[in-house]
């Protein structure tokens, strides 16, 4: 069976995309897998009620594995069938020894087999998302905690706008990532959930006990139960979809964060680099972010495949196989993408290289014209904001145009001199005294959210 396969060996040529653990999850194999595994399940679910002999069900569970079946048989009639799910039944009820297989798939339909059996790979997908998620933030918060008090220029509109510390921003973003955290556990209830509508959603095939059926299923599978048939209602996986192209979103940003602080002109922080690493093939001293520029990659391919996700909603009937077809394609690629985003900035993040020097220097090219909302609030007081501001607006306009540092403009103006001291306007453009509550917003990101 050849779903999705030419995605996943696309993924494999190169290390840049993708992640091996969740490669694992997210193949062919394992795919055909999790559909033995609710097959299984569903027997021993059946014997638990008496209505299949537990002996058969004990035979079926043992069978059920991928490496117990022909594969061969199982490719030629695959391709006879042009049926996902008829080969591996089949295959498993010859398998069977005695007369169990006669029990295989009892009452279940292709659907309900092979929902669930999304729902178990999406688990353990997002058990991997969530354990990378999880290190990241732990990162992200030893390194606020480290530079709270670093400071380096806040920029607004691409500008040097005030200074503020590189432990604040690395606050704000772990602050995000703490909300995708919180979304993925509230989105888990709703997704990990059983499909056991049976062949059209009314539940008559698992016969008098259906309900008691489907509880005992959940259980064996560790998932919850449905309150309604949902073969032609995708909105579980079309929000677990959603999420991840959120979680994708802020690893993009991080990323260009660390790609533009680390340019030559900024750098103020920068992508690791291995001793082995070669920036580039014809340039020795390029040390150029790879991994972010993957991580770029990789996040804006999933996050287009959020809006394929929503079309996934729009089902005909009581089934669409249309959109169960999509989710094959779906789901792998975008658990494999989320999978290698992470665990770049994982790396990035592990051993992220900062300047606080380069920082500093950074803050005094505009020769303290980044502190002129100090200077315009302390005037203020004396002036009143407005004639502070065009007071102000007109000492930097002639700094600019007259290419004279801020400090001797602001001390040869006769009304700033009436109004400010050399010493007061010399504290005011010192970066340090005008970092605000920087630092005590960083204690309190870190105080009011949970450390992994």
């Amino acid at each position: 069976m050849q779903l999705g396969s030419c995605f996943l060996d696309s993924l494999t040529v190169t290390s840049f995309f993708g992640n091996a653990e969740m490669r694992r999850v997210f193949n062919d194999r394992q795919l055909m897998q999790s559909w033995l595994d609710v097959e299984a399940a569903l027997a021993r679910g059946q014997a638990s009620l008496g209505i299949i002999p537990q002996a058969a069900a004990d035979a079926i569970s043992a069978t059920a594995r991928l490496e117990k079946l022909d594969a061969a048989a199982l490719a030629a009639d695959a391709e006879d069938t042009v049926h996902p799910l008829v080969p591996l039944v089949r295959a498993l009820t010859a398998a069977c020894p005695g007369d169990a297989g006669r029990y295989v798939h009892l009452g279940a339909t292709t659907q309900d087999v092979m929902d669930t059996g999304f729902v178990l790979r999406a688990r353990a997908g997002l058990d991997i998302v969530g354990r990378q998620l999880d290190e990241l933030v732990r990162l992200l918060r030893r390194l606020a905690l480290r530079h709270r008090s670093t400071p380096m220029p806040a920029r607004t509109h691409g500008q040097q706008a005030l200074p503020t510390t590189f432990g604040l921003r690395l606050a704000v973003w772990q602050s995000e990532l703490q909300r995708h955290r919180a979304r993925l556990r509230e989105m888990r209830a709703r997704l990990l959930v059983t499909s056991m509508g049976g062949a059209a959603g009314t539940m008559a095939g698992y016969g008098p006990q259906a309900f008691a059926l489907e509880r005992a299923v959940a259980e064996e599978l560790g998932l919850g139960v449905a309150d309604t048939p949902w073969h032609a209602t995708s909105d579980r996986f079309a929000e677990c979809l959603m999420v991840l192209g959120l979680v994708a979103s802020s690893g993009e940003k991080l990323a260009r964060e660390v790609y533009f602080l680390g340019r030559t002109e900024v750098g103020e922080a920068y992508e690791p680099q291995r001793a082995t690493q070669v920036g580039s093939s014809t340039m020795p001293h390029k040390r150029n972010p790879i991994r972010c520029e993957a991580v770029i990659a990789a996040a804006s391919t999933l996050r287009a495949q959020v809006p394929l996700a929503l079309q996934t909603m729009v089902a005909q009937d009581d089934r669409d196989m249309g959109v169960g077809m999509t989710l094959w394609k779906l789901l792998p690629e975008c658990f494999i993408l989320i999978g290698g985003v992470l665990e770049r900035l994982v790396e990035v993040f592990g051993d992220l290289g900062v300047n606080p020097d380069r920082m500093r220097a950074n803050l005094d090219i505009t020769g303290g014209l980044v502190l002129s909302e100090a200077v315009m609030l302390r005037l203020a007081g004396p002036l009143g904001r407005e004639q502070a501001h065009h007071l102000v607006m007109r000492v930097v306009r002639d700094s600019l145009e007259q290419g004279r540092p801020f400090a001797e403009v602001l001390r040869g103006d006769p009304e700033v001199a009436a109004a400010l001291s050399g010493g007061d306007i010399a504290e005011l453009l010192d970066p340090l005294s005008y970092v605000g509550h920087a630092a005590a917003l960083v204690d309190r990101a870190l105080l009011t959210s949970e450390s992994p």
